[in-house]
C-alpha cells in the first residue's frame, strides 16, 4: 500500500472529491476491513478529530465497532468535517512509529501542538504529513493549476476556491505554497 496510489487515484476525480469515494479506495488499497466515520462532542479548541485503529482496543468505540474509526467534532460545518475526516483517514498511511497508540501519547501530541516543542515527535510529523496528504487528494493537480492561474489573475479568491473544493478557506493558501510542492516531491 502506498499513498502515491491514492494520490494518483485522486487525480482522476472531479471536484469536489467525494470522501466516501476516497474511503472506498483507501480500503481497497490497504486491505482494511472498514473505516467508520463518527461525529462526537469534541472541544474544537483542543481537537477537531482523531483516528483510531483496531489496535486501540481500550477505546470504547473500537471495542464496539472493531475497525478503523475517524472521530470528528459534531459542531463543525460541512467543509471542516469533510477536511478533518479525510485528514484523519490519511493516518492509515503512517508507519508504525508514527501512530499514536494510547491516551498518554495522544495527550503528549496535543501538548506538542500547543507548546511548540523544539524536538518534533514522529507523531507530530505524521500530523503534518496527513494534512498535506488530505490537501493533495482533495484538490487534484490539474484543478490546482487552474486555480493558481485564476487566483493570480484575480478571477477567483480563496473563498471561491474553498467553496468549490468544500474545504476550510484558511487552508486554501497552503495549496499554493512552495512547501506544498516540496512535500509532494519528497513524498510521492
Amino acid at each position: 500500500m502506498s499513498f502515491k496510489e491514492l494520490y494518483d487515484f485522486a487525480q482522476t476525480q472531479e471536484i469536489h472529491v467525494n470522501r466516501n469515494v476516497l474511503k472506498a479506495e483507501v480500503i481497497r488499497l490497504t486491505g482494511v476491513d472498514d473505516i467508520k466515520f463518527i461525529r462526537s462532542g469534541l472541544d474544537t479548541t483542543v481537537c477537531r478529530g482523531y483516528w483510531l485503529t483496531p489496535e486501540n482496543k481500550d477505546h470504547p468505540l473500537v471495542r464496539q465497532l472493531g475497525c478503523h474509526i475517524v472521530v470528528t467534532a459534531r459542531e463543525m460545518n460541512r467543509c471542516w468535517d469533510r477536511f478533518v475526516t479525510v485528514k484523519e483517514m490519511m493516518h492509515i498511511f503512517d508507519s508504525e512509529n508514527q501512530k499514536t497508540k494510547n491516551v498518554e501519547e495522544f495527550e503528549d501530541l496535543l501538548l506538542e501542538f500547543s507548546s511548540g516543542m523544539a524536538d518534533t515527535s514522529e507523531q507530530m510529523l505524521s500530523e503534518f504529513a496527513s494534512f498535506w496528504r488530505a490537501l493533495s487528494v482533495l484538490c487534484p493537480a490539474a484543478k490546482r493549476a487552474e486555480f493558481a492561474k485564476q487566483r493570480a489573475a484575480s478571477e477567483i479568491d480563496n473563498y471561491g476556491i474553498a467553496l468549490q473544493l468544500k474545504i476550510p478557506e484558511q487552508y486554501v493558501p497552503r495549496l499554493f505554497e512552495k512547501r506544498y510542492d516540496r512535500w509532494l516531491a519528497d513524498n510521492l
